[in-house]
């Protein structure tokens, strides 16, 4: 397996043949990328998630984060991410998903976790529930190979079609 140099510093893992080896990635757009881009990215999937709803909450236990999951999962809802933000995305939200300008007072111990979970939840739930949350909108998932070369061109061409990109994770190449 040879290396070489990618214009950017980094480094390229080539084939035997010369030519890059091709890497999965997953990219989050909002917007849905144009039929005529399958033609360029024959390897390229699409789906549609819906809709969801982020709750977040401060947590000084991890008992409370449990209590939460347990709370969600026993009102039937479909969880769909849990994650930890960092500090300087913890402020409240309305439910529009405005940041509100009240931080919580925290000490070392506190930290909060945004639950997503599959749909939009009505004001009596969201109320029972006692979280700032925010709507997100349905996402598109594009799952593709590319060599790293490519990245750029693909995401460029989604904005170019009026997609917002979200987000870009790299995958397990074994798929």
């Amino acid at each position: 397996m040879a290396w070489s140099v990618a214009h950017c510093g980094g480094m390229t893992d080539r084939s035997a043949g010369g030519e890059q080896r091709k890497t999965w990635y997953d990219v989050q757009l909002t917007g849905r990328p144009p039929d005529s881009m399958r033609s360029d990215y024959p390897d390229m999937t699409v789906r549609t998630m819906r809709g969801q709803t982020a709750l977040r909450r401060a947590i000084v236990d991890p008992h409370e984060l449990d209590a939460l999951l347990h709370e969600v999962g026993t009102m039937g809802l479909t969880l769909t991410a849990v994650h930890r933000l960092p500090n300087d995305q913890s402020g409240a939200f309305e439910a529009d998903g405005a940041r509100t300008g009240a931080e919580v007072d925290r000490d070392a111990s506190t930290a909060t976790y945004e639950v997503r979970v599959a749909g939009e939840l009505g004001r009596p739930l969201l109320r029972h529930l006692g979280c700032s949350h925010y709507a997100v909108p349905p996402l598109t998932l594009v799952r593709l190979a590319l060599a790293d070369r490519d990245l750029n061109r693909f995401l460029r061409a989604c904005t170019d079609c009026g997609a917002t990109v979200q987000q870009v994770r790299r995958v397990d190449s074994s798929r």
